[in-house]
């Protein structure tokens, strides 16, 4: 195994333990979608150290241009989400959404 695999894995566990503090650490709807934007590029990376490990590229290709379709689908319900929040609570903040219903 090169260096260049073990940079791929060791930068993107860093990215994603950075997406997982962004995640954990703010409040603000904005900065959680940050956050979990960060952790699907760490997980990216992860994937084509994997496929570059196995031997496999091809199949690690195809996997990560699902994966990036679904990762931009799910950007733009994010977005909805966060807009249609705004509209109705005036904040991003969550700990100042009291009429959230479950």
């Amino acid at each position: 195994m090169s260096s260049e695999v073990y940079g791929l894995f060791f930068v993107g566990l860093l990215t994603a333990m950075v997406g997982i503090y962004i995640l954990l650490g703010y409040r603000n709807l904005i900065r959680i979608m940050l956050g979990v934007e960060v952790i699907s590029k760490g997980i990216t990376m992860i994937l084509l150290g994997a496929g570059l490990y196995q031997g496999r590229p091809d199949f690690i290709q195809a996997l990560i241009i699902t994966f990036i379709i679904v990762e931009t689908i799910m950007a733009a319900v994010m977005l909805g989400i966060v807009i249609i929040s705004h509209k109705i609570h005036v904040t991003l903040d969550i700990r100042r959404q009291s009429k959230l219903k479950g």
